[in-house]
């Protein structure tokens, strides 16, 4: 969730400036302000979007006025079928999995009911859907930031769009580590696929697990006891050689890991990298800002209801 309290980074350092940051948003219906959103706001970044469901697009365009939304479903470029869930934001192109969803307290496959859950992944409908390799989709710019959110299918989307994602310096890939869907990859999966292509593993946001039928704990009843299902993991690009990227990109990274993820003491490292090569002072700054910073506010995890 965005920031409102956190100034960027030409908030903070005089003379910093980046070239205009490129997002690409894939699921980005609107449940809260994403993480990005004052990076828009602000005019520091450029998205695009995509959101297949007509009545979120819709939602989109009013709320982010600037930014440009597709409304096509990406993955293999193949014919799919959609399975549309009571909760919008569970439909997927993978079916979800009775067995692994209907173990645990407050999601369900089931209608709702008093005994059945919330009844969220209960699939309402079917429909065969064209689906568009995210390299063919000439709309859609090299991004610096990739965000992925599609309920099962973003291996898919990487898979088909190793063009696009050459260029990316950050990759957030919501990912589960149970099968919510039948047959999907998981965690390691995409873990290994980014490792192979450069982006290395960072830090995990928004946890989110529940707890195991018949346990429920009334209090927060939306969060786990010991089960993680899923979390938004984050990935960066030559994470521990930034001699690999160029200025720009650097400029791009540190605006991108301080303004949306919070990575405080991995931006002051790039920061430290763009000062030794063009001979700026952003670096002092930058620790100073630190000093007043707490402890709390610096986002390593978190768990999100």
């Amino acid at each position: 969730m965005a920031d409102p309290e956190l100034p960027l980074l030409p908030d903070l350092l005089p003379g910093f400036s980046a070239e205009t940051i490129e997002i690409v948003d894939l699921g980005a219906m609107m449940e809260s302000e994403p993480r990005h959103h004052r990076l828009v706001t602000s005019g520091a970044a450029h998205l695009t979007g995509f959101e297949p469901n007509r009545r979120e697009w819709a939602k989109l365009q009013a709320f982010i006025p600037g930014g440009r939304f597709l409304p096509y479903f990406v993955g293999t470029g193949k014919p799919a079928t959609l399975y549309t869930t009571a909760y919008p934001g569970c439909s997927s192109l993978y079916e979800p999995d009775p067995r692994v969803i209907d173990g645990f307290d407050q999601i369900s496959t089931r209608h709702p009911s008093p005994e059945g859950g919330t009844g969220n992944f209960c699939v309402v409908g079917t429909e065969a859907v064209e689906t568009r390799k995210l390299d063919d989709i000439e709309e859609c710019p090299a991004p610096d930031l990739l965000k992925l959110d599609v309920q099962g299918s973003e291996l898919d989307v990487l898979r088909n769009g190793e063009g696009k994602l050459a260029s990316a310096l950050v990759v957030e890939v919501e990912v589960e580590f149970v099968e919510l869907y039948k047959g999907q990859p998981l965690f390691g999966d995409i873990h290994r696929f980014l490792a192979d292509r450069g982006l290395v593993f960072h830090k995990l946001v928004d946890l989110g697990g529940r707890t195991f039928r018949p346990i429920q704990v009334p209090q927060v009843p939306r969060m786990p006891m010991s089960q993680l299902l899923w979390a938004d993991a984050v990935f960066v690009r030559s994470l521990f050689d930034l001699s690999q990227l160029d200025e720009s990109a650097l400029a791009k990274l540190a605006a991108i890991l301080h303004g949306a993820y919070r990575s405080f003491d991995l931006v002051h490292r790039v920061l430290m990298e763009l000062d030794l090569r063009t001979g700026a002072t952003h670096v002092p700054a930058y620790q100073d800002f630190l000093r007043r910073t707490s402890w709390d506010d610096c986002l390593i995890c978190n768990f999100k209801a």
